[in-house]
């Protein structure tokens, strides 16, 4: 009898087939594992990755004025990711430990890890995998320079005839007024981003407002208020100081019950002029230069009292480029009440101010510089424009760049 190799055959290639479709479906379970749970590991990475950013993003906020490894730790833990809880591990580093950045003590890095369990690459004998985000972050120039800090006000900024500013920075307005930007008339405002808390109204506007941002901070709330000492001069008042080749000179110093100047030429010479009740008065048309120089605004003889530089005065003023004043140009005491005198920072088409006008509790009357050429920065409880205004943000002469910083993702 001749032996069925056929039937032999067929039950051989039968056993190969079951063979081959055993491998192809661990094959293809081991990739649906591998898929499966690197996705989920993908998923975890971009959250990780959420909390990196934005603890190094906190802790580089901090570099100069607290604890960065608290706040950057901090931050973190407000994005799911605690350190030492979990296996979660949140590490701070100034300057960075790696990449590019490693020699700059402006910057910070942050890295999250955690051990994540897997589900499908067990069957293969993996139970966790460790994941990990990093991010570097320092501090750079704000995008905004002027700022206008009353919660509540109607026409908290306001403009009205011809009044109109064109900056090369942010404008934001804090106030929750459905009214707290106005323009009138032929008014506008021209600038990379217009922010307002409440609302507006009037046109002149580039680009149109954007409304219910968040209201931010007092961005110059760090800078140390000078020192009030004892009265160098007491109710100083120059009537056609000078002349234009030899300029009336002015020091540094306490000047209680501050300063008026009517015509001629005045230098004030570089330092911190304290103006101890009195404030700052221009009278006619003086012509004033100072370089490194900052105004200090408080009570005192004769009670507290505004800058008023107007009246057709010519002002070429720049505030210090290094040390604690550094970008500050007038400086009003935080302590004033909002129902203290305003101010008014004003002169001629060629006037410049290259600094920071920081009044925060009172009103600022405002015509700026002539030129974008330099820097202008506003920092006020409510701001009026009044005539034409540029406001530049070439911040090079400054050590440490605008004294108003913005965190900046560098990795």
């Amino acid at each position: 009898m001749r032996p069925n190799w056929s039937r032999h055959r067929g039950g051989r290639v039968g056993g190969q087939v079951m063979v081959l479709i055993c491998v192809s479906l661990i094959a293809i379970v081991g990739m649906i594992a591998v898929v499966t749970d690197f996705s989920f590991m993908q998923h975890q990475r971009n959250m990780m990755q959420t909390a990196a950013d934005s603890a190094a993003m906190a802790a580089s906020a901090e570099l100069s004025y607290g604890d960065l490894v608290a706040a950057g730790k901090a931050d973190a833990a407000s994005n799911g990711y605690t350190d030492g809880a979990s296996s979660v591990t949140v590490t701070i580093n100034n300057p960075p430990a790696s990449g590019p950045n490693t020699s700059k003590a402006t910057y910070v890095e942050a890295i999250v890890s955690k051990p994540e369990p897997t589900y499908f690459l067990r069957v293969l004998g993996v139970s966790t995998m460790t994941v990990s985000a990093r991010a570097v972050a320092y501090q750079g120039n704000g995008p905004s320079c002027i700022y206008v800090l009353d919660p509540s006000a109607s026409g908290a900024l306001s403009g009205s005839g011809s009044a109109s500013i064109n900056s090369g920075c942010g404008v934001l307005v804090n106030s929750t007024s459905s009214t707290a930007l106005t323009l009138s008339g032929s008014a506008t405002i021209t600038a990379p981003i217009i922010g307002v808390v409440g609302g507006y109204i009037g046109g002149g506007y580039t680009p149109t407002p954007k409304t219910g941002v968040i209201a931010a901070s007092d961005p110059l709330a760090y800078v140390p208020a000078p020192i009030v000492a004892s009265c160098a001069h007491t109710n100083l008042s120059l009537s056609n100081p000078g002349t234009s080749g030899s300029y009336y000179q002015l020091y540094a110093g306490t000047y209680c019950g501050g300063i008026t100047i009517s015509n001629g030429f005045t230098h004030f010479n570089a330092g911190t002029y304290i103006l101890a009740g009195g404030g700052f008065t221009a009278n006619g048309g003086p012509l004033m230069t100072g370089t490194g120089i900052t105004f200090y605004s408080t009570t005192g003889t004769g009670g507290y009292k505004g800058i008023n530089l107007a009246g057709g005065s010519t002002s070429n003023f720049s505030a210090p480029t290094t040390g604690s004043l550094a970008g500050i140009l007038f400086f009003q005491d935080r302590s004033i009440p909002n129902s203290g005198a305003g101010s008014i920072v004003s002169g001629s088409s060629s006037s410049s101010f290259d600094g920071a006008l920081y009044f925060p509790t009172t009103t600022l009357t405002y015509t700026g510089s002539s030129s974008l050429s330099g820097y202008s920065i506003v920092v006020a409880d409510k701001v009026a424009l009044s005539g034409g205004s540029k406001a530049g943000i070439n911040y090079s002469s400054l050590t440490g760049g605008s004294p108003i910083k913005g965190t900046v993702l560098a990795e």
